[in-house]
């Protein structure tokens, strides 16, 4: 037996080599898998900040995205109030970080709402529309779109009411403006590289003056948003008056804060001429 084993013992040691060898390439290629796994991960995190989910199924089953046209969109933009003289008074390093943290804090109400897609943040100014994920939506889905967006608006101004941005402006106030409208909507890709997704048309125009002719510390939404949200008693709106709107003549309506948890208490609408 001993003999037997003497004589095979250069196979025995080259199967053990093998088996270690196999082994070692096993445990390599299971490696490299998890970090493939997680470098797509990475990838699809990435993505779904910059494109809405339904152009991302597209490149991702090889379909080059084409213009698209929405009936119903509801958009909503954020911006501080007199963030110029904040800019003129505070350290630009300091203005930077403000907006990191209540970008930071933002995004991580956004990512509450499925049917909600950031469509960019520049400077002071925060752009969201709730809605892009169909072209053929049913009133009910229109209107749970528009709910959502409020919602979410709603959030974000009672967080920075919240927030204390002492340690970047010092006794200076940091005050949110939001103004919404839904509309029809024209948006696509844009570029090859660094690819946008890109919204165009009077809806935006007009969502960017709600916000910008809103009073701070509130919420300024148009007809459109009203008609949409439908019957429901959590929204109460009043006119606020006339105002000058350059996109087109329409009907605005405000919200003023603060309110109760389950309603806006005391709101007001406007009216506002076009130019």
């Amino acid at each position: 037996m001993n003999d037997l084993l003497k004589d095979h013992e250069e196979e025995i040691e080259q199967i053990k080599v093998d088996q270690t060898e196999a082994m070692q390439e096993l445990m390599q290629t299971h490696q490299q898998s998890e970090e493939m796994r997680a470098d797509t991960a990475i990838s699809q995190n990435l993505l779904g900040m910059m494109l809405p989910a339904h152009i991302i199924e597209k490149l991702e089953n090889g379909i080059a995205p084409e213009p698209e046209n929405f009936s119903c969109v509801c958009l909503f933009f954020t911006d501080i109030f007199e963030f110029k003289k904040l800019v003129a008074s505070v350290d630009p390093v300091n203005i930077l970080k403000l907006l990191n943290v209540m970008y930071n804090e933002f995004d991580n109400i956004l990512s509450r709402y499925s049917q909600l897609y950031k469509v960019e943040s520049v400077a002071d100014t925060y752009m969201v529309a709730a809605g892009l994920a169909s072209n053929d939506k049913s009133d009910a889905e229109i209107s749970e779109c528009a709910k959502q967006a409020f919602h979410c608006s709603i959030e974000m101004q009672r967080a920075v009411q919240k927030m204390n941005f002492s340690l970047f402006v010092g006794s200076q106030e940091v005050k949110l403006r939001i103004g919404i409208h839904a509309g029809v909507i024209n948006a696509g890709l844009i570029g090859t590289k660094m690819s946008r997704y890109c919204l165009f048309g009077d809806t935006v125009n007009t969502a960017s003056r709600m916000c910008t002719t809103s009073f701070p510390s509130r919420i300024q939404v148009s007809p459109n948003v009203i008609k949409v949200l439908g019957e429901d008693e959590t929204f109460r709106f009043e006119e606020r008056g006339e105002i000058e709107v350059k996109v087109a003549s329409t009907k605005t309506f405000s919200e003023f804060f603060p309110f109760s948890e389950t309603q806006a208490d005391v709101t007001f609408n406007t009216r506002a001429k076009g130019k």
